[in-house]
């Protein structure tokens, strides 16, 4: 009944621009989704997945204070003060979501009660007098005040599914529904309609699902946000958009969750069109979006992302798995968390980059090839390097993959939806099962399911054999499963389970070269490959007085050390000499003297193709400038830095005679992309030569 009278009434509003006013209600939600969230505790993280989740806990996870600020003195905490910018609360607010996330996962009670220090200090300060979530500060409008709340309630939303508190979701729906709207109507400040609606999900109330449709309709059909380019509409067109990666990853998803709780397509349309731009038009071979901090295109092999957009586009693309059950946004999701997600981090989890790419020779404090402040440390590794968004989001994305690497479907049955070792424990028609996910994908192709119950049981099991697999097969307790395997499918057994069953299946990959972005890449599955370069650091001394690092958790500059300036051979040669290797491995896979594979390739030299140095850079940043009475921020590009700097260069053009490439053909090893601190992923590529 929900769906049917609220789509008339804002039809109706889109129709005339009246303002929508709903009567309270508490009703079931109706739930439109394929697949749909199980809480964080339901899902045990092992195996190498574990052995990952316990280095970020024992690195930045547990203990970003080491980052410096904010997250040694400001932000959400046991002591909520007043401040001079909603600054602090966005990043701490990712912080608290990836160390919950993580520390329910892990079953980790030093890493639970440090986060819910930083929540339930600040909930007990809102009263039914006065509901407001947070310090004085906030209360403004506008200017991303509410979008700190988007990011922050992100973290509750995990400790309710896991601790079932009922105040958490009181105190929520109070905030929420005690705001007017216009605090919604900025670009970053609607993020809200995400926990509005699972509010929804959780609470029943029908005025939070009046209110998420009321701020997207005026943004997007009512002219509320004609000054920016994330909305439906640009979305679903041709042209391209110029935005920041972030707010187009967390404006892109609305619609779909919209969607989840609707029905309604006309949701889920520009989300799904906003995706498929972003595949087309702004993807990078590690499988994040350019951002730099903006979009680019066309995408080149010196175009990197913010970090946070690894975070931010997995967390997105989940909704759109779970709205549609299309298998391609899982694959999405495991290409980005297994490669740019562990690339942009060392192994040891105690520092990240701000920018990260496919091609990056060096990383220093003046490194930054990027327009974008180029010249600065933005590619650094450090515990906090250039701002302080990337620090807190870098905790939220393993964490959030795991927790979503289980899901149930619209039967109640379990969906194995992304791959990794891990074991779901849960209810079925009131019986406990235990499902066990053991496996070394993505670095194996085996994935075997036990399933463990005291008495047979009747449901449906989902699994997945994703798109880039051409030859799947599958055995139940040994003998092959009598249903087409279709690449790019789920597939869902519906049968009487009964204790110690198996599910076992295979999914071999396929060596593939991806000629694109000016020069070649090599991908095997969900793996893209790497020639990693052997690194020498310095330690860079903490700054005095605003310190970004410790002695435990260093900056650092990082130099190659080892011959990159490779070219691949043309792709029949490489084909027939391409000889893969699996290796011994144990502890963190993501470690460059673990990689658990490795992939020899024939390579040539190309001499005169080095890093670029210079003493002076004209450098680009984001201005406000005024537009249709709005304030925008545009790139201006005339800002000048002086002093010594060095970059990895772009790829060379081999019929310049300034390139020599060597009559020698090397052996190079490629290892997974994850694996690696200084690299070079796209390659330039040799044309038929004679020796």
């Amino acid at each position: 009944m929900i769906k049917i009278s609220l789509s008339a009434i804002f039809l109706l509003c889109l129709l005339t621009n009246c303002e929508v006013k709903t009567e309270r209600s508490l009703e079931v939600p109706s739930y439109f989704g394929k697949f749909r969230e199980v809480p964080p505790d339901e899902i045990q993280p092992t195996g190498w997945l574990r052995t990952y989740l316990e280095i970020q806990k024992d690195g930045l996870t547990g203990n970003l204070e080491h980052a410096g600020y904010p997250f040694n003195q400001a932000g959400w905490g046991k002591e909520v003060k007043d401040t001079s910018t909603w600054w602090p609360y966005e990043q701490t607010g990712y912080w608290i979501d990836g160390m919950i996330t993580a520390g329910y996962l892990l079953d980790d009670s030093t890493l639970i009660q440090k986060a819910q220090d930083r929540i339930y200090p600040v909930l007990a300060q809102a009263t039914k007098d006065d509901p407001f979530i947070g310090p004085e500060y906030l209360r403004k409008s506008g200017k991303k005040y509410r979008w700190v709340h988007a990011v922050y309630f992100r973290a509750l939303m995990k400790e309710y599914l896991a601790a079932k508190n009922p105040t958490i979701l009181e105190k929520m729906v109070a905030f929420h529904l005690d705001q007017p709207i216009e605090r919604y109507l900025e670009v970053r400040d609607h993020i809200n309609i995400e926990n509005m609606l699972w509010l929804y999900g959780q609470q029943r109330d029908s005025a939070l699902l009046a209110k998420a449709i009321d701020i997207y309709d005026q943004l997007n059909y009512q002219g509320k946000m004609s000054h920016r380019p994330v909305k439906a509409e640009n979305f679903l067109s041709d042209g391209t958009i110029y935005e920041h990666g972030v707010t187009y990853n967390e404006v892109a998803k609305l619609g779909a969750i919209l969607y989840l709780y609707t029905g309604q397509e006309e949701y889920l349309a520009p989300s799904v069109a906003a995706y498929e731009k972003l595949q087309k038009l702004y993807m990078m071979i590690d499988g994040v979006n350019v951002s730099s901090e903006h979009l680019h295109t066309p995408v080149d092999a010196l175009h990197t992302h913010e970090t946070c957009d690894i975070a931010d586009m997995t967390w997105s693309l989940g909704y759109l798995l779970m709205a549609s059950g299309n298998p391609t946004y899982a694959d999405q999701i495991e290409r980005a968390i297994y490669n740019a997600g562990p690339g942009a981090a060392t192994s040891d989890f105690k520092a990240l980059q701000y920018f990260s790419g496919p091609n990056q020779v060096l990383a220093t404090m003046t490194s930054n090839h990027n327009q974008f402040f180029k010249g600065n440390e933005s590619m650094a590794f450090g515990p906090n390097p250039f701002t302080e968004c990337c620090p807190g989001n870098v905790t939220r994305i393993t964490p959030n993959f795991a927790a979503r690497l289980w899901m149930r479907d619209d039967k109640n049955g379990i969906v194995a939806a992304m791959y990794a070792p891990s074991t779901w424990t849960g209810t079925i028609k009131n019986q406990k099962v235990v499902i066990t996910q053991s496996t070394e994908y993505p670095f194996r192709e085996s994935i075997i399911f036990t399933f463990q119950l005291d008495k047979s049981l009747d449901f449906p099991f989902t699994f997945r054999i994703p798109s880039w697999c051409k030859a799947p097969s599958a055995m139940l307790n040994g003998n092959p499963i009598s249903i087409k395997l279709t690449p790019g499918s789920y597939q869902t057994l519906h049968r009487r389970f009964a204790p110690g069953d198996q599910i076992e299946i295979q999914l071999p990959p396929q060596t593939s070269f991806v000629s694109s972005y000016g020069g070649i890449a090599l991908t095997r599955g969900p793996l893209v490959y790497a020639l990693p370069i052997k690194t020498k650091k310095t330690i860079v001394q903490p700054d005095v007085k605003k310190p970004r690092s410790t002695t435990e958790f260093p900056a650092y500059n990082t130099y190659p050390d080892s011959e990159w300036r490779y070219a691949l051979q043309n792709l029949d040669v490489i084909q027939e000499e391409v000889i893969i290797e699996e290796n011994l491995w144990t502890g963190n896979p993501w470690s460059l003297e673990n990689a658990p594979l490795s992939i020899k390739v024939p390579a040539r030299i190309i001499s005169g193709w080095n890093t670029v140095k210079t003493n002076k850079v004209l450098y680009e940043q984001n201005v406000p400038v005024q537009e249709n009475g709005f304030t925008v921020w545009k790139p201006k590009s005339d800002f000048v830095r002086v002093g010594e700097f060095e970059f990895t260069p772009k790829l060379p053009d081999l019929t310049n005679p300034k390139y020599n490439i060597s009559t020698k053909v090397d052996t190079v090893t490629l290892v997974p992309y994850g694996c690696t601190d200084l690299r070079l992923t796209i390659f330039p590529e040799i044309g038929s030569l004679q020796n």
